[in-house]
């Protein structure tokens, strides 16, 4: 069964990627091929020159040196032809040091492991790039619209692979991946107001742009391929024009996709879960959304439907959807009695003292009390000794450190229209 990596696009969180790559490596996963695009090329194609454990810690150091200056710098001469409309903000050349300096091939087709490059050509549609001069095929993929000039690969005008699709699921399946795992970057989805900068607010905006081309791709394939797709970073304040924090994006995904992994990550296809957020997309202006479904319906025999938006309610920061005033009304008298155990999160992970996001369509209602795991799977050899399971993860979740970590989770500001608040 083929294994392609798929390394998608974000600008400075990039960084995200090295630190789940090194998660992955260490659980023994190695790929057959590789598929990047926009800073994802650049990923992907360090990698396939040391596919290894080595390798991967040189990439975490790169990204901890990086700076905004390295990728963007500017000049007078980008500056007075952008102003002219006849030039780009930054020059390309930046860039080209860096892929110069740390590729350890110079054509596609010499790395150790089978690359790809997905750029976008003039008309919008998906280029992938196997074989020719390395440097060019990253700095295609590479070139935002106004930020980077494009770049001609033969013959032909390329540029961010982003525009036409940077999550290049459906290209590894075109390639032969029957298992792809893609490491994505995710978005910053907790910023108390947008970017001040107008490239910072494009680069936000592609990086929201990538979140749904995601979830597009994963509809698309189907069963065709077993997709595995990373955790993204949740909450997250980082803007992808912000390359100082390098540091601490790389620590929080290696501790998010180990936790992912050692709940079943790599065994399970991810669902929509994997890539839907819990913060809205207005910039934290409300409460992020606990989950879609009423959680008093998961107490009746017909088990879990969906909430209403006209019957909410606000509790400890997260927003509860209802199917019925009844429900409602249940749910404002005693809140307790219907929130899912260990503030929602995967009953089995906690339990071998991890947090990993769950699935709330896998669930189980025992002693009255609600319990989430992540997928079938898990829930499944969670059940086979849930008894022990609980006990075990009630210990760890009066353990401080979880229920803080839970409340930063939920933590976002209250929305203009105000539903029941206690």
């Amino acid at each position: 069964m083929p294994t392609a990596f798929v390394f998608a696009g974000g600008g400075s969180l990039g960084a995200i990627q090295a630190g789940a790559l090194a998660e992955l490596i260490a659980a023994g996963e190695r790929p057959d091929f590789v598929v990047g695009a926009s800073v994802g090329a650049l990923n992907a194609c360090y990698f396939a020159g040391r596919p290894d454990a080595a390798g991967v810690a040189a990439l975490e150091a790169i990204w901890r040196g990086l700076t905004r200056a390295d990728v963007f710098p500017v000049t007078p001469a980008s500056v007075l032809e952008f102003l002219r409309g006849r030039g780009s903000l930054f020059g390309a050349s930046g860039l080209r040091r860096i892929v110069e300096t740390h590729l350890p091939f110079a054509r596609l087709e010499d790395a150790p492991l089978p690359v790809s490059v997905v750029a976008t050509d003039l008309s919008g549609g998906a280029v992938s790039l196997s074989s020719g001069p390395a440097t060019l095929a990253v700095l295609a993929s590479a070139a935002i619209p106004v930020a980077f000039p494009p770049v001609e690969v033969m013959g032909r005008e390329l540029m961010d692979g982003a525009i036409a699709g940077n999550t290049p699921i459906l290209t590894a399946a075109a390639m032969g991946a029957d298992r792809i795992i893609v490491l994505q970057t995710g978005y910053a989805c907790s910023m108390a107001a947008p970017p001040r900068a107008a490239i910072a607010r494009g680069l936000h905006a592609l990086t929201l742009l990538i979140s749904n081309q995601m979830a597009r791709d994963l509809e698309l394939i189907g069963a065709k391929a077993s997709v595995h797709i990373t955790l993204h970073l949740c909450p997250l304040d980082v803007s992808p024009f912000d390359f100082s924090k390098s540091d601490e994006l790389i620590t929080r995904a290696r501790r998010l996709t180990a936790d992912w992994i050692a709940a079943g990550g790599l065994r399970e296809p991810s669902g929509p879960m994997a890539i839907a957020h819990d913060h809205s997309p207005g910039m934290g202006m409300e409460a992020p959304l606990a989950f879609a479904f009423d959680p008093v319906s998961y107490f009746s025999e017909a088990g879990p439907v969906d909430g209403r938006e006209t019957l909410e309610a606000v509790h400890e920061g997260r927003r509860y959807r209802f199917a019925s005033e009844e429900n409602q009304a249940l749910f404002l008298a005693h809140p307790g009695r219907y929130l899912p155990q260990y503030g929602g999160f995967c009953a089995f992970a906690m339990a071998r003292g991890k947090q990993v996001k769950a699935d709330p369509r896998v669930y189980a209602v025992i002693n009255d009390r609600l319990y989430f795991n992540v997928n079938l799977s898990v829930h499944g050899r969670w059940q086979a000794e849930a008894g022990s399971m609980i006990e075990q993860a009630d210990q760890n979740w009066s353990v401080p450190p979880f229920q803080e970590r839970a409340r930063n989770d939920a933590r976002g500001r209250r929305g203009r229209r105000a539903p029941h608040q206690f």
